[in-house]
């Protein structure tokens, strides 16, 4: 979906669409598929190591202990932002490149620019295409919740 310049017309005409909304409703309910993995940035924030044990156990992917703190040190968005020419091609996809992308490492700063409007507007998609348990997992994640899906 191509950004004109405005954020707000962009809005209007990515949730109609919604992709990441219905990319999330169609795997949902094959969250406990043994081939699918849900992974959430808030919980690769508020436990890296973990999170990444957990998705190295489901590859089936062995790290020497030894090797663990090297490899999460490279994970964290500090060392993303240094090496960000080994992330990504960002400045092919994205003005600003690397540093538009990798910009704070935080969710929800699109609440400061939207309109009251745009909010309630996303909330009816998010409530129309899916399920409570699937909007609370988009929202928080799941070490938030205590609960892995």
């Amino acid at each position: 979906m191509e950004f004109h310049g405005d954020i707000h017309e962009f809005f209007d005409r990515w949730i109609t669409v919604a992709p990441p909304l219905h990319h999330l409703a169609t795997w949902w309910d094959l969250r406990s598929e043994p081939n699918v993995v849900f992974v959430h940035y808030n919980d690769l924030q508020a436990d890296l190591e973990g999170e990444m044990h957990r998705i190295a156990a489901f590859l089936n992917v062995d790290i020497p202990a030894a090797r663990w703190p090297g490899v999460v040190e490279r994970c964290t968005f500090e060392r993303m932002r240094v090496d960000a020419d080994k992330v990504g091609d960002f400045q092919r996809i994205l003005e600003g490149g690397a540093k538009s992308f990798l910009f704070k490492g935080t969710n929800g700063r699109w609440c400061e620019v939207l309109t009251e409007g745009e909010l309630q507007r996303y909330q009816d998609r998010v409530e129309e295409l899916l399920a409570p348990e699937a909007a609370h997992w988009l929202e928080h994640g799941s070490l938030l919740t205590s609960s892995r899906p």
